[in-house]
């Protein structure tokens, strides 16, 4: 028989909740803040929450990397601490990143051994060990499907061919799907993500609940004023092709062999920023291209209260947390129609969407917002608006706490 779990009444009365994250919580991927967030939200409805985080800065093998004192993320320890979040970290394993998971499952039951745990939230490969611990106790088991970190694990380019390929596909069924498919529930954040779990996974589609992500308020606190040109640009995310930063480039430079060069591209992000700049020297606009590196939040909402046109073109995307605070501080968007992001903005209301990967329409998107500064303002609004009423973290908390309730309503568990 499962322990009782129910809505939060009261400071305390809520489950015991822990999250485990693969990397550490100063790590600069968008999941990283995710789970800062929904974490958050859950203590602040009543749950006893546990972030329990690898200290590791990304995929490794032996000799394991030491963490940058910077990645660590001990800056986030104090305000998740006054939201009733305690932070947990364990080491790596010492021989390779796929075995992190053995740690992450002896602090697991030690905490078990503690106090009553109600539910264990994965992310990714961390989790790998923790159906077997879990299978025949009370505690539930599920994941929170952020990111298309499953696609990794299925892809044929990314495992490779030959021996190599086929040890390391048996390696990811193991560490990584087995245990997306023995979870008793999955917090996916988008109708598309959940789409993906029950094709590609084979989750069971019951065991899906869609929690869209949510926007802290701070970012409605941005201004943004009318201007009569559209000259100011921005890109933000990491500097890879995922990301868009290369389409982004050359639908600019398009647009520029066109006659339209009023307007300034400014991009923010880590990663090869070298190989950006060459690529807007072939484009023959390196001088309306400035790199401003990796911005913490109070930089990012600086820049985005400058910008007036955000270009994101991601070419997939679990839910696009970007595009939404973009969104949240009023500045219109342009996007590829990839994953998630149909269902975060509202095209030709709040933003323009071109066909993923198709640059001609990437550079007849940006031409648009550009030729209608009116119009690209109005549709900026719009996006606020939207995202202000239909997504929020005290939601995405509230839908995740309803659905452990509603399982363990289940007859039989």
């Amino acid at each position: 028989m499962r322990t009782h779990l129910d809505l939060p009444e009261g400071e305390g009365s809520g489950p015991c909740i822990v999250f485990t994250f693969g990397w550490a919580l100063g790590s600069r991927q968008g999941v990283a803040r995710h789970l800062r967030e929904l974490a958050t939200h859950c203590a602040r409805q009543g749950a006893k929450v546990y972030l329990l985080c690898v200290s590791t800065a990304g995929y490794s093998s032996f000799p394991r990397p030491s963490l940058p004192p910077e990645m660590e993320g001990s800056e986030y320890d104090r305000e998740l601490a006054e939201e009733g979040v305690k932070v947990l970290r364990v080491s790596p394993h010492p021989l390779h990143w796929l075995l992190d998971g053995r740690c992450v499952r002896r602090a697991v039951k030690e905490l078990m051994d503690r106090e009553r745990i109600d539910a264990v939230l994965g992310i990714y490969y961390e989790a790998a060990y923790l159906p077997a611990l879990l299978r025949d106790t009370s505690t539930t088991f599920g994941f929170v499907a952020t990111w298309q970190s499953y696609r990794m694990a299925l892809s044929p380019e990314r495992n490779g061919s030959g021996v190599k390929g086929w040890l390391r596909a048996q390696m990811n069924q193991r560490f990584i799907i087995e245990p997306y498919r023995q979870a008793e529930i999955h917090f996916a954040n988008s109708q598309f993500t959940r789409g993906e779990l029950t094709e590609f996974v084979g989750v069971q589609d019951e065991r899906v609940r869609v929690t869209y992500l949510g926007v802290d308020p701070s970012w409605f606190e941005v201004e943004r004023q009318e201007s009569e040109a559209i000259r100011d640009l921005f890109f933000f995310g990491r500097l890879v092709r995922e990301k868009g930063i290369g389409d982004t480039i050359e639908a600019l430079a398009e647009l520029a062999r066109k006659g339209v060069r009023d307007w300034k591209l400014r991009v923010a992000g880590s990663g090869n920023e070298a190989h950006v700049r060459e690529l807007a020297r072939k484009g023959g606009i390196e001088d309306q291209v400035e790199l401003i590196g990796h911005l913490d939040d109070a930089g990012l909402k600086r820049e985005l209260a400058r910008a007036q046109l955000a270009i994101l073109p991601s070419y997939s995307e679990s839910f696009g947390l970007a595009i939404a605070e973009a969104q949240a501080t009023a500045l219109p968007v342009v996007a590829y129609a990839a994953g998630s992001v149909p269902e975060v903005v509202a095209d030709g209301e709040t933003a323009w969407l071109a066909a993923t990967g198709n640059v001609q329409d990437l550079s007849r998107c940006i031409g648009q917002a550009i030729e209608d500064p009116a119009a690209t303002h109005a549709a900026g609004l719009r996006g606020r608006e939207r995202m202000r009423t239909e997504f929020g973290w005290d939601q995405a908390a509230r839908k995740l706490l309803l659905g452990l309730r509603e399982l363990r309503a289940k007859p039989g568990t």
